[in-house]
């Protein structure tokens, strides 16, 4: 089931080139975080956003790094854990129509989660900005599995009517996980526990 957070996501780094925003700080920590459960994992939440919540669907996030960032994970955790009474809403809602989209919607039509996770759940341990503009951004996720292990995820959003959108791709070009030592350095870690 866990393996859903990283659909259609890609594992490729690059640095901000000339489309980052001049003055975006990328590496600015999120102010007054905290986090919530959903579904049984811990997810971050802002002064950055989200500053709003209809059920399972969540919205406002700055259209800074930070915001780009928390939309990027609330997004990617939410599609993957949701329910059978809220993915609807929530591929509606926090994805940006395409493809992609219509892809995951097909697949998750195919299985039913019904309950949140029992046992230990993983971690959002942190994440890092591989690619920030005021219009796009790539986020690396950085996860610790309840096997401990360290995997990444690369998710990219768009600003799209007022909101960051996940943007899941067309066809994935590569392996959506990958495992990684462990946190980087240049990470922002978010300590959830």
């Amino acid at each position: 089931m866990w393996a859903l957070l990283c659909a259609g996501c890609t594992q490729h780094v690059t640095s901000p080139g000339p489309s980052a925003t001049a003055d975006a700080d990328l590496n600015e920590r999120p102010a007054n975080l905290k986090s919530v459960l959903f579904q049984g994992i811990s997810l971050p939440v802002a002064n950055q956003g989200p500053r709003s919540q209809d059920g399972a669907v969540v919205s406002g996030f700055d259209r800074g790094p930070i915001g780009a960032a928390l939309a990027a994970i609330q997004a990617t955790v939410r599609i993957s854990v949701a329910t059978d009474s809220e993915w609807a809403a929530i591929g509606q809602q926090m994805l940006a129509p395409g493809l992609g989209r219509d892809a995951w919607a097909v697949a998750r039509a195919q299985i039913s989660i019904t309950a949140p996770i029992t046992g230990t759940a993983p971690l959002i341990g942190g994440y890092r900005i591989v690619h920030y503009s005021s219009t796009d951004a790539e986020v690396a996720i950085y996860t610790t599995q309840s096997d401990r292990s360290i995997t990444c995820n690369t998710a990219q959003v768009i600003w799209q009517g007022n909101d960051w959108k996940l943007l899941l791709p067309n066809q994935p070009h590569s392996a959506p996980v990958t495992a990684v030592p462990a946190l980087p350095a240049d990470a922002i870690a978010l300590p959830l526990h």
